[in-house]
């Protein structure tokens, strides 16, 4: 493998000034330039990538800490980051926060430690005050998923209080009007937001609000699997359900499917997030679509920006929207 000094003298110039053209921190003439990157192909020489990094004070990294990696909502977000990183030569540091407070302190910090040029950060449990000093420190940072007034140009958020409505009165208009929602964990503003547009949809249609159709839950299968057999046990009048995210919609169907109600002919159901899998459920699921490879490449670009690239103007404020697939009946007169 060649190195710099090697390079130096086939090129007849200092190492110092193959740093230079390689690194591009100092003007280097043209001629100079030209016989440095010939001396560089010829040697197939390749700069080691650390210590390019403390001459420029740039690793090359991006340091990405979502609730959890193996999640396909995270996937499609992180896919949609990496669309445009990748290209601009800047690779991804994942890390899982766990909806923890402690976990996610250690992601950021982990991270941080790396030496990452630059952080995207989703998080449940850490407070607004936290992240506004993370996002004014000295690291570029985006927040995603996450408004917060001080930042809001930091933050790439969803209107989920948008979505809870959609998903709600798309059964209302269908002819429901015992409807029940099955929320993620209250402690996240995306699961009290939906809830809110669940309610206000509701309140839109004349339909009163009851407690008795409301149940919170965990975002993952078995969370829907156990929320939904108990809301239908308590509430066994219930013509729908509308559950907060589609791996939630998953289990609740396997669940009632195992209890011989049929779907959506006994019980109409509406997901939310348009995860991959909810186009392969049987029957198809109708669900909210959030836009999470759009959102992931625009929290990248925005990013760069941060980071002195010339980037792309950016939407900070994603609608969601209906995809109707084959979980919604309407109510027999």
């Amino acid at each position: 493998m060649a190195t710099i000094k090697e390079v130096s003298l086939l090129a007849r110039v200092s190492p110092a000034t193959v740093s230079r053209v390689l690194n591009g921190t100092t003007p280097v003439a043209s001629a100079t330039r030209v016989r440095v990157l010939e001396a560089v192909e010829a040697l197939q020489y390749k700069p080691n990538a650390f210590a390019r990094g403390l001459a420029t004070n740039r690793s090359g990294g991006i340091g990405v800490t979502v609730n959890a990696v193996s999640s396909p909502f995270f996937g499609a977000f992180v896919a949609g980051v990496e669309q445009v990183l990748r290209p601009a030569g800047i690779h991804l540091m994942l890390s899982s926060g766990f909806a923890d407070l402690a976990n996610e302190r250690e992601s950021i910090e982990f991270l941080l430690e790396r030496r990452c040029d630059g952080l995207i950060v989703q998080a449940e449990r850490l407070d607004d005050g936290f992240l506004v000093d993370l996002v004014r420190g000295p690291t570029p940072v985006v927040i995603f998923g996450r408004r917060i007034a001080e930042i809001a140009d930091a933050c790439v958020v969803t209107d989920n209080e948008l979505g809870g409505r959609l998903a709600t009165a798309h059964l209302l208009d269908h002819g429901h009007r015992r409807i029940g929602h099955v929320t993620g964990p209250l402690a996240f503003p995306d699961a009290r937001a939906r809830l809110h547009g669940y309610r206000r949809a509701l309140e839109g249609a004349g339909v009163a609000y009851d407690e008795r159709y409301v149940v919170e839950s965990t975002f993952d299968e078995e969370g829907g699997a156990q929320a939904a057999v108990r809301l239908l046990e308590r509430a066994p009048e219930l013509t729908a359900l509308f559950l907060s995210n589609d791996q939630m919609a998953a289990g609740a169907m396997r669940a009632l499917r195992e209890r011989a109600i049929e779907i959506p002919t006994d019980l109409s159901i509406v997901g939310y997030d348009d995860v991959f899998l909810a186009r392969y459920l049987t029957p198809a699921l109708t669900t909210i679509r959030q836009p999470l490879v759009d959102m992931g490449r625009t929290a990248a670009h925005l990013l760069l920006g941060r980071l002195g690239h010339i980037g792309e103007e950016v939407v900070h404020r994603f609608d969601p929207e209906l995809v109707e697939r084959q979980t919604v009946a309407r109510v027999a007169a």
